[in-house]
């Protein structure tokens, strides 16, 4: 019989193997899965602060600023004045960022399909009711969740299951 740690090795390991390739997937069409999910976001919630975005992502302040600045390099963001706080910054996806954001989203869905079309659907239902049951005891132990974060995990949990 597998053990607890046997087990907590090896999903950290296919968890680790499967972070390379969708890395190494999403930097053939010039993102990383840290640069997609950025602009992901901004896609989905409009312009954000830096702080905002580093919170939800639980980045470091120097590593968003970081990446706004090599994806305002590449063309796909623009740091513009916050209207409600002229002090404040917002990011914004330009309409380069939308374009590249939808070839990161073919690439990811190619590899998802890849990855996940390998199970067939029993045990992709079994794979998801026990992440579900894995992500609800690590809740209580993971800290500075933002309260976005939450909300959205509390949507997917009442539909995902």
């Amino acid at each position: 019989m597998t053990s607890p740690e046997e087990l907590g090795d090896l999903y950290l390991e296919v968890h680790h193997r499967m972070r390379r390739a969708f890395d190494d997937g999403m930097s053939e069409c010039g993102l990383s899965l840290a640069r997609t999910k950025v602009l992901t976001e901004l896609q989905r919630g409009g312009p954000a602060r830096p702080s905002v975005l580093a919170a939800q992502f639980g980045f470091a302040p120097r590593t968003i600023t970081e990446l706004v600045d090599t994806l305002e390099r590449d063309g796909l963001v623009v740091r513009q004045a916050d209207p409600t706080d002229r002090r404040a910054l917002l990011v914004r996806l330009t309409s380069e960022g939308e374009a590249t954001l939808a070839v990161a989203h073919t690439a990811r869905a190619r590899l998802m399909k890849q990855v996940f079309g390998a199970l067939d659907p029993a045990d992709r239902a079994t794979m998801a009711r026990l992440l579900h049951t894995l992500d609800d005891a690590m809740a209580p132990l993971v800290t500075g969740e933002t309260a976005a974060h939450q909300a959205e995990m509390s949507f997917h949990d009442r539909t995902a299951r």
